[in-house]
């Protein structure tokens, strides 16, 4: 992929085409739910609008639960300049240009990227009426699915499929996504041509053993569908970094685990 594609945390994923970064479900909480809060690191970052927050252009949100969401986090980047856009479902703060195709379907213009936006059900019968959205985003010449928390279809797929014209580049997914009979046939409808397995706490926040499903799920994918990629937490995919000015200050390097940043912004 030409894309550059950091994964922090939980479903934290940024993309870097060269010209405009997208961070989706990027800046957020997770505790309370078992996953990982947004690493200081990054929180450092944002306090001081340096390194990833510096080419952040737009930020991007499949729902508003706190391991996807936080909006203390994203009102503090709205009060730095330049303010980026904003975009997700019944998001307040939303600052997109946004076009409906039909009903819980339209065309979200954001940082450069054209995104494909459905209204998708969220998993677990207690949260199937929250609003959840799930995207297919075209930025840098190649595409990408990003499926948040939903509940995923083979009608989901249809709708998806071919919206771009070619191949899906990747798809990002949960471990109940890959280990479902109907999120099976979702990826033998879009069939991504990578397929990555995300959402998963940091070790030490792993209260829930989400890391140990998921590697049984990764294995157990059948043998028709891609092989499914687990992503390390705080790294960019294949090693692909962005290459900011190497003067700018607050810059992001490779080798972005293990730094402590003191006076986090939560």
């Amino acid at each position: 992929m030409n894309t550059c594609i950091f994964h922090s945390v939980n479903s934290g994923l940024y993309f870097w085409d060269g010209l405009a970064g997208l961070l989706v479900d990027g800046i957020h909480a997770g505790g309370e739910q078992g996953f990982s809060p947004m690493p200081a690191f990054l929180a450092g970052q944002l306090a001081r609008r340096a390194g990833l927050f510096a080419h952040t252009d737009g930020v991007l949100f499949t729902h508003l639960h706190g391991d996807h969401f936080l909006r203390t986090g994203l009102r503090h980047l709205l009060d730095t300049q330049p303010r980026p856009g904003v975009y997700g479902p019944e998001l307040p703060e939303t600052r997109a240009s946004i076009r409906p195709i039909r009903p819980g379907l339209c065309r979200v213009q954001l940082a450069g990227a054209y995104i494909l936006a459905k209204d998708t059900v969220h998993d677990g019968e207690v949260f199937r009426n929250e609003p959840h959205q799930s995207y297919l985003i075209r930025m840098g010449g190649e595409t990408f699915f990003i499926a948040g928390d939903a509940a995923l279809t083979p009608e989901d797929a249809a709708a998806f499929s071919g919206f771009y014209g070619g191949e899906v580049d990747a798809g990002f997914f949960n471990l109940y996504q890959l280990s479902s009979p109907q999120g099976q046939d979702f990826l033998r409808i879009l069939r991504p041509r990578r397929i990555f397995l995300e959402h998963l706490p940091f070790r030490e926040d792993d209260r829930f053993h989400y890391r140990s499903l998921a590697r049984q799920a990764a294995r157990s994918l059948p043998g028709d569908l891609s092989r499914a990629e687990i992503l390390p937490h705080m790294s960019w995919i294949d090693g692909n970094a962005a290459q900011w000015d190497p003067h700018e200050k607050g810059e992001m390097t490779d080798d972005l685990s293990g730094i402590p940043v003191q006076g986090s912004l939560f």
